[in-house]
């Protein structure tokens, strides 16, 4: 035997306050741990839950602490976290653990140092240069190693390798085939190995796993097997498990034997990688690691406990990353569940007999799918910020995916976006205040600017992974635009109204992009009986609400106000009679400057005369002003609105020959003398002061043709002398009444 002197005479544990407990220390390779005891605060949680650091991966448990993995400013530092106050101490790495104990064996070249962290006694440095070439640390057992030396038949031999004072000694496993190729190791305690190997038994070669007696230095029990997934096995008193695949990666079977009457169960459990096994009391427990950040659904995800007498399953966790044999026959498993979130695990037997999992260390992230924080805005104005509005969450995990439903409450109007992805946790979406409707009968698609007012949104979150529930938030928000003349549904834009054959009254949207508009299913205004009336027009708001108002004349000469709503139109109120009179009324600009919307009627002398508007509902126009003489040549009239650039409102007329005129408001309830805007508008059935509908500040004009009824925009240009555009297709493919628009 050869044999080396420690070179170190002893490690004092530092104490220190200062240090943060999840941050750590960066150990460079050889540096003496140092051990972090942090307040009660810091360390202890409700309920002795001790804090778990979030990107630290489970490296190992023993009877008096946990160890912990993880890179910290570039650095992979190794911990121990002490159950009973939280204290943690930072390892020198790079390093391995013994299962079921509190050792930490660091390594250099051919030097190994083992840290007893349950007693903080003096480590044990074990120099394997001694031994010769050849040897290959493969695993720790307690205080000794485990090692592999290749033979010469072209097998490999197994070693354990330890320390008796300052002598290190060496003892060969016997029992093994001289071909024997080691697959895999799992020490189940300091006494005990399962060893993966392939080789020769009695002129069969095979894969098989051997029990190892460490303390004897020999093989016990030999087992033949499959291929074994990751060369993951579990050994009780009673039982060995492991995990096989009928080929790399094909469906998983688990193997559970009993070791006195070699009594085999064999389970299937479908396709999974990751599988892992551990044996607690009567119980074996398996799953697939993984399924925290996992992009699809699979039941191996859960940590689930199966008996060995019954056959009864119980879920333990929702998911695991890592899991190791714990102390006194238990397990420790860094995983969640959707109660208690993501930490370190105990699970244990119960006084039932059933298994049972206990929180010893939390993350204080959630297993469930949820929401760490939302920006979602309370107001959207689409007049300041007429681009796309985004709202957005961030989410305990990054794949999963949102669908977010936006709600108006007044008209119960809808739109539903999306965001998938398995990329950063941040879940965005985006509106840009339109709403997609489909019309069957067309079919078309088309989008119409949303209605101003409160909603309503809900997000529902689905994890990607299948685990916990669907998550769902909900919340509110308002829209706001300023009114715009011939706006009827509070949208920020001007509308059409066509009343039908059958008498209902239709709203057809401006849609978008404005300016370029495609002609859907209209809205309902009025569910019927607007035949009654032989004159139809747009005043504006006449009664001071803030929405458009609808002026009708029956046929017996009574004038008729129906006051917007934002979303319809409300019930009649009577203005009074004797309106035969005239045979052109028209409104909507406000030609004395008061700010309220006047109306001009012209009687079947050709008199133009004026209906100043009062803001009153109840009675919205002042006794009337005679303008002038004359008008009898004109057709059609048209208040327009500021279209001139002046200071009040104006009039377009049409004569019998199609030409149309400008009249620019004065200011004053009267007109400045007549400009000629052109010729050929005689084709129009209809012309119609729509107000603006590209948002440029200047209203425009839409005549429907008299022989089919499509409608035609003029945009305005705001020069007197050229007030409108060559004129443009208003809606992509329309047929309307020119009789009953308006």
């Amino acid at each position: 035997m050869s044999q080396t002197r420690s070179s170190r005479s002893g490690i004092a544990l530092a104490v220190s306050v200062a240090l943060a407990l999840t941050a750590g220390t960066a150990a460079t390779a050889g540096a003496a741990p140092r051990t972090v005891t942090a307040s009660p605060s810091q360390t202890v949680q409700q309920d002795g839950v001790l804090p778990f650091p979030s990107t630290a991966h489970l490296i190992g448990a023993g009877a008096k602490g946990f160890f912990t993995a993880q890179t910290i400013d570039g650095t992979y530092v190794n911990q121990w976290t002490r159950y009973e106050d939280g204290a943690t101490t930072t390892l020198p790495a790079p390093g391995v653990t013994g299962r079921r104990t509190d050792v930490f064996r660091h390594g250099t070249g051919t030097i190994h140092t083992l840290y007893d962290m349950a007693t903080g006694a003096e480590p044990v440095v074990i120099d394997t240069s001694v031994l010769g070439e050849g040897y290959v640390a493969v695993a720790t057992a307690g205080s000794a190693l485990l090692m592999t030396k290749a033979n010469t038949t072209g097998g490999q031999d197994i070693h354990v390798v330890g320390k008796q004072q300052d002598t290190v000694v060496d003892r060969r496993v016997t029992g093994l085939p001289e071909d024997a190729v080691i697959t895999g190791w799992n020490v189940d305690s300091p006494d005990v190995a399962v060893a993966l190997y392939t080789g020769t038994r009695d002129g069969v070669s095979g894969k098989r796993a051997a029990v190892v007696d460490l303390t004897a230095g020999k093989v016990v029990e030999e087992y033949d097997t499959g291929w074994v997934t990751n060369g993951d096995t579990a050994l009780s008193a009673t039982h060995i498990v492991w995990i096989e695949e009928s080929a790399p990666s094909g469906p998983s079977t688990l193997v559970a034997v009993r070791r006195d009457t070699r009594e085999t169960q064999r389970i299937p459990l479908g396709g999974g990688w990751k599988i892992t096994v551990d044996l607690v009391g009567d119980w074996l427990t398996y799953g697939q690691r993984g399924g925290y950040d996992a992009y699809n659904t699979n039941p191996l995800y859960a940590l689930t406990a199966r008996s060995l007498t019954t056959g009864a399953t119980v879920k333990l966790l929702d998911d695991y990353a890592s899991t190791f044999p714990g102390p006194d026959g238990t397990q420790m498993v860094r995983g969640g569940t959707v109660a208690d979130g993501e930490g370190l695990y105990r699970i244990s037997v119960g006084a039932d007999g059933t298994p049972v999992t206990r929180l010893v260390a939390s993350t204080g992230i959630p297993t469930a799918y949820s929401v760490v924080s939302q920006n979602v805005p309370t107001v959207i104005d689409f007049d300041r910020d007429p681009g796309l509005v985004s709202m957005t969450w961030t989410l305990s995990r990054s794949r999963g995916s949102v669908r977010v439903e936006l709600v108006h409450d007044k008209t119960g109007k809808a739109v539903t976006l999306y965001d998938h992805g398995d990329g950063p946790s941040t879940r965005t979406v985006t509106w840009d205040g339109t709403f997609v409707s489909r019309d069957i009968s067309i079919p078309a698609v088309y989008t119409v600017p949303a209605p101003n007012g409160d909603y309503t949104w809900r997000m529902t979150g689905r994890p990607e992974n299948g685990i916990g529930p669907v998550l769902e938030k909900t919340g509110t928000f308002k829209v706001v635009r300023k009114t715009v003349p011939h706006d009827f549904n509070d949208n920020g834009t001007p509308d059409l109204l066509v009343r039908e054959d059958d008498g209902r009254l239709s709203l057809y949207n401006t849609s978008h992009p404005l300016g370029s508009w495609t002609m859907g299913k209209p809205e309902s205004l009025g569910t019927g009986g607007w035949n009654a009336y032989d004159r139809l027009l747009t005043p504006g708001d006449l009664g001071g609400a803030p929405y458009a108002d609808v002026l009708g004349r029956d046929r017996t000469g009574v004038l008729w106000l129906h006051q917007g709503t934002g979303h319809a139109l409300a019930s009649r109120t009577k203005i009074g009679g004797g309106w035969q009179v005239y045979d052109k009324l028209t409104g909507g600009s406000d030609l004395d400057g008061d700010g309220r919307p006047d109306l001009l009627a012209t009687d079947k002398t050709g008199t133009l005369w004026l209906y100043k508007g009062t803001g009153s509902a109840t009675a919205p126009f002042a006794t009337r002003v005679k303008v002038g003489g004359g008008w009898g040549v004109y057709n059609q009239l048209t208040a327009t609105g500021n279209i001139g650039g002046g200071p009040a409102g104006d009039l377009v007329a049409r004569d019998a020959s199609g030409v149309l005129w400008l009249y620019l408001g004065k200011g004053d309830g009267t007109f400045a003398a007549r400009t000629r805007i052109g010729g050929g508008w005689g084709t129009y059935g209809s012309i119609v002061a729509i107000g603006d509908v590209d948002r440029d500040g200047r209203p425009d004009l839409l005549g429907t043709a008299a022989g089919d009824g499509t409608p035609y925009i003029y945009k305005g240009t705001g020069d007197w002398r050229a007030p409108f555009g060559t004129r443009s297709d208003a809606y992509s493919y329309a047929h309307l009444d020119p009789a009953t628009v308006f």
